[in-house]
């Protein structure tokens, strides 16, 4: 599967390190919000959307704690849900292309490969030296059935960030090009 990227650029494993810090939470939601974190990180997200319900109900909709939400979405495979969160996080902070990604993971699966490839094709407009932005539309474009612009992205993504190589030699995605590889 193309990269997730929403909070950490980790390449499948869920997103743990949240860094959006727009309305600091206080005692006792830090705590809970810290423990939801935990839980994401030992992969029990049933667990950590408990201890987000402990939040304030007024503070839940602070971007620190929607951000550990795409985690538990992402790890619950709740895709309608991780659509709604990203595209709002993403209408949020405009400049953080983590959200712009998981909002066109999200809805690859909620609606279709072609209606996430819309996302990205405009964001890339918009952050055109990200190489992440190229990778996952090559494996939109490879899944597709059209190799050549596929190709093309990934040739732009690993010019970007070399780094991107060993992921597409991994990712089924991409299968079709393995070979030209």
């Amino acid at each position: 599967m193309c990269a997730v990227v929403a909070v950490n650029r980790s390449f499948g494993s869920p997103p743990v390190s949240v860094t959006v810090a727009r309305m600091p939470l206080e005692e006792p939601d830090r705590q809970y919000w810290h423990a939801a974190l935990g839980y994401v990180e030992l992969g029990m997200f049933a667990d950590a959307a408990d201890e987000l319900e402990k939040i304030d109900p007024l503070l839940r909709a602070a971007p620190e704690v929607l951000a550990v939400r795409v985690a538990i979405y992402h790890g619950l495979k709740k895709w309608d849900l991780l659509q709604v969160v990203a595209q709002k996080l993403a209408e949020y902070e405009v400049q953080n292309i983590d959200w712009i990604i998981s909002y066109a993971y999200a809805t690859r699966r909620v609606e279709s490969i072609k209606a996430a490839r819309k996302i990205l094709l405009n964001a890339e407009r918009k952050f055109p030296k990200e190489a992440v932005i190229k990778y996952n539309l090559a494996c939109y474009f490879c899944q597709l059935g059209d190799l050549e612009t596929a190709k093309n992205y990934l040739k732009r993504a690993f010019e970007i960030d070399l780094n991107w190589r060993m992921q597409a030699l991994e990712d089924e995605d991409l299968k079709p090009l393995w070979d030209s590889l």
